[in-house]
């Protein structure tokens, strides 16, 4: 930590910080509950399916191309969207709880799970809607699991926690995270209406020129989920108001540069070469069962290492400006 006097004692590197992630996921191994539940449920649940909804409008967009474009396979289109498990709505992309079966769903089953048919265009909408939503309170409850874990580790007493003051703080967490969506929402519709509308113009003079405007529009979208990356972490362990919250994650991640964005890569990566593994593995038996186990368990511990990322440097940045040494993540 950064003390006041002058002294430096070096924060936790990237490696030492993923061995507290799992250190303390190994101690609380409760934390992975919630995740290996909710893959459970996308394993072996009911599965909704718009799969008539989807070749329709598969069938509909292949036949207005023109005719000079070539030839389009849909076989594979009409295949992929079959597969979709829709409930994979409650497992929200880049906030949500992690999970293995978000993808498409596996080939094999030890036992068949219903299908259900989810209607039109209407009830897709809805339904992603409300899913999402869903998801991110089953989202709040994850996090608010964790930064309770967080507190417990500390050898500071703690304030008492009952059930009445973890719904509290889980609705208020649900809602910072449905305005941190929002918000992301927002800055990405920002930058692809106008840039679209630019590229559109510049392709009539030059086909490059469009794509390489469509390419630094995709390069900025990411430098701005990159920045916003720590901001959910921000709304359990900082307790300052919402675009406060925003504005401290950003300048974490910028003063934090190297470090912060190697944790994200390697967190990013293990993550994504684990589900392939996992996924190839997959016999469509009740072994299955061991590798959500061991997803849940992995990514839960990534999970808490970017809470533990987070919360050092913010501490951290607290001691070395405020002489009371205001402690975030006692709330």
């Amino acid at each position: 930590m950064v003390q006041k006097q002058g002294q430096t004692t070096a924060l936790p590197g990237v490696f030492s910080t993923l061995s507290a992630g799992f250190e303390l996921t190994t101690r609380y191994l409760w934390l992975m509950l919630l995740p290996a539940a909710l893959d459970f449920f996308l394993w072996i649940g009911p599965r909704l399916s718009f799969r008539t909804l989807l070749q329709g409008l598969i069938t509909t967009s292949v036949a207005q191309l023109p005719a000079d474009v070539l030839t389009i396979d849909v076989a594979p289109l009409m295949e992929a969207a079959g597969r979709i498990n829709h409930f994979a709505y409650l497992s929200v992309s880049l906030l949500g709880v992690p999970t293995l079966m978000a993808g498409p769903i596996p080939d094999k089953t030890p036992i068949a799970p219903a299908v259900i048919d989810g209607g039109g265009l209407g009830a897709w909408l809805g339904l992603l809607v409300l899913f999402t939503l869903v998801g991110l309170l089953l989202t709040a409850i994850f996090y608010n699991l964790i930064a309770y874990a967080l507190r417990r580790a500390m050898a500071a007493p703690l304030p008492p926690f009952g059930p009445s003051r973890f719904v509290s703080r889980t609705i208020h967490t649900w809602l910072r995270l449905v305005g941190l969506l929002a918000l992301l929402l927002v800055l990405v519709l920002v930058i692809t209406i106008p840039v679209a509308l630019l590229a559109g113009f510049l392709t009539l003079l030059s086909q490059t020129f469009g794509v390489f405007v469509m390419f630094g529009a995709f390069v900025l979208i990411l430098w701005l989920i990159m920045f916003l990356s720590y901001t959910p972490q921000g709304m359990l362990l900082n307790p300052r108001p919402f675009f406060t919250v925003v504005v401290d994650s950003v300048r974490l991640f910028q003063r934090n540069l190297p470090t912060a964005m190697g944790l994200l890569a390697v967190v990013v990566v293990v993550r994504q070469l684990l589900s392939f593994i996992l996924l190839r593995a997959d016999s469509g038996t009740w072994v299955t069962a061991i590798n959500i186990l061991a997803h849940a368990y992995i990514a839960t511990a990534l999970t808490v290492a970017l809470f533990i990322f987070y919360r050092d440097r913010f501490v951290a940045a607290l001691r070395s400006t405020s002489p009371a040494g205001e402690e975030p993540v006692k709330q």
